[in-house]
């Protein structure tokens, strides 16, 4: 099993970006996001700037809406207009001029193109082959998230022939990273990982892993469970409840039906109608060592009328409960 890569304390990166905004001068949720890497960071950064710890002396009054409009913060909202006149920021009705205000000088080494780059490589690294045997005991794990910054992972097994739970794991942990669209896995793999060990530990290795998350059904192919499979050597599943990316048409479909996900002109999932009390489906999409076929078969064997396939129902019911 391959190390982790090393990941940054964006808490602490955002931090030292806010603090070379200038008084007099103003940035925004998107800027500040580009400046760490990826424009997919922007809801986070306003999601960190509404509940960070605050002080006085904190720049975040210096953050406004993409259109100059105020926006939110933490401390009053005519507080930060106040703050803003002392400095010089003069609003125009009732947004600042970014082109007269507006900072994008940022000095920054941008973590999540550093972060980008990794999955660029990963994915190459990424096997998808046909299998023609099928497995014996399939797993799936979920990460639940007690606290904004603790994780919940759990691992659960089930048997192919009878799809009976057969042995599970909890695994708790505090995490660094944030959730951003795209980069679940530099959040979710290490207490996933920690939870793999202790099954592997136990003797209790499926020969298939399902995942919540992407596999090669990602923006750059690159998926948590394309992620987990290479570090991990294990053959992975991707199953979502959501469309991470790609187009398909899932109006009408037929319980047990299945429709082709296509992502730049290639197809890279499916999406499969699993519950008659559902109309919504999950998407599929192979994650390592496995083709989109294997993976299919796979989780139509282990369906049982819930929407999720059974050793993923169960590592969300478990990890949940946990973390409760």
């Amino acid at each position: 099993m391959e190390k982790l890569p090393p990941v940054p304390d964006l808490r602490v990166q955002l931090r030292e970006l806010l603090a070379q905004v200038p008084p007099g001068r103003v940035t925004t949720c998107m800027e500040l996001a580009q400046a760490l890497g990826s424009r997919h960071a922007a809801r986070w950064v306003g999601h960190f700037l509404l509940h960070h710890k605050h002080d006085r002396q904190c720049p975040c009054h210096r953050v406004v809406r993409a259109g100059g409009e105020l926006g939110g913060y933490i401390g009053r909202p005519e507080e930060k207009t106040k703050r803003l006149a002392a400095e010089g920021v003069v609003l125009e009705q009732g947004r600042v001029p970014l082109a007269r205000f507006g900072y994008r000088d940022f000095q920054t080494q941008r973590p999540l193109l550093r972060l980008r780059r990794l999955q660029l490589r990963l994915a190459k690294r990424v096997v998808l082959c046909p299998r023609e045997n099928l497995p014996h005991t399939i797993a799936g794990v979920d990460v639940a998230y007690p606290s904004e910054y603790e994780a919940v992972a759990s691992y659960a097994l089930v048997d192919a022939q009878t799809v009976q739970l057969r042995w599970s794991v909890t695994v708790r942990q505090k995490i660094v990273f944030p959730y951003i669209t795209s980069f679940l896995g530099f959040r979710e793999l290490p207490v996933l990982i920690a939870a793999i060990k202790q099954a592997r530990r136990a003797g209790q290795l499926a020969e298939v892993l399902l995942v919540d998350g992407s596999g090669v059904l990602h923006q750059r192919h690159a998926g948590i469970a394309s992620h987990l499979g290479v570090l991990t050597g294990l053959t992975t599943v991707g199953v979502t409840k959501s469309l991470l990316c790609g187009n398909v048409d899932i109006a009408g479909m037929d319980l047990g039906k299945a429709r082709d996900i296509v992502h730049e002109g290639q197809v890279v999932g499916v999406a499969l109608r699993t519950s008659p009390r559902s109309k919504r489906p999950i998407f599929i999409s192979p994650g390592h060592k496995c083709d989109l076929r294997f993976c299919q078969t796979v989780v139509q064997m282990v369906l049982r009328g819930r929407r999720l396939p059974e050793p993923l129902y169960w590592a969300d019911r478990l990890c949940r409960h946990a973390a409760r």
